[in-house]
């Protein structure tokens, strides 16, 4: 489903509400799919055929809250050194804002 994404966390610390009010997040296409013994969130360019992610993956990730026009999942994302962060995400549905 086409949606905009917004992380709440930056290495794991949650943003202030400010920040957060502040990003327009990342438009892309959205998946939520079991991969191995994890369920795993990308958000990604449709048309990319190889789905590459616009965002790190979001691993373990669970549904927290669910509305007519957003959802708010939790879980891990890798930083880029490697290290698991805990994050959120606040996905709206792309044309309900």
């Amino acid at each position: 489903m086409y949606s905009i994404v917004k992380r709440l966390r930056q290495r794991g610390r949650r943003l202030a509400d400010r920040e957060i009010s502040a990003s327009a997040g990342v438009r892309g296409e959205l998946s939520v799919a079991i991969v191995g013994h994890q369920t795993e969130a990308k958000l990604y360019d449709p048309n990319d055929q190889q789905r590459r992610p616009l965002i790190p993956e979001l691993r373990d990730a669970q549904l927290i809250t669910m509305t007519a026009t957003g959802m708010l999942f939790y879980g891990t994302e890798q930083g880029p050194d490697g290290a698991e962060y805990v994050q959120e995400w606040s996905v709206r549905l792309a044309g309900t804002d």
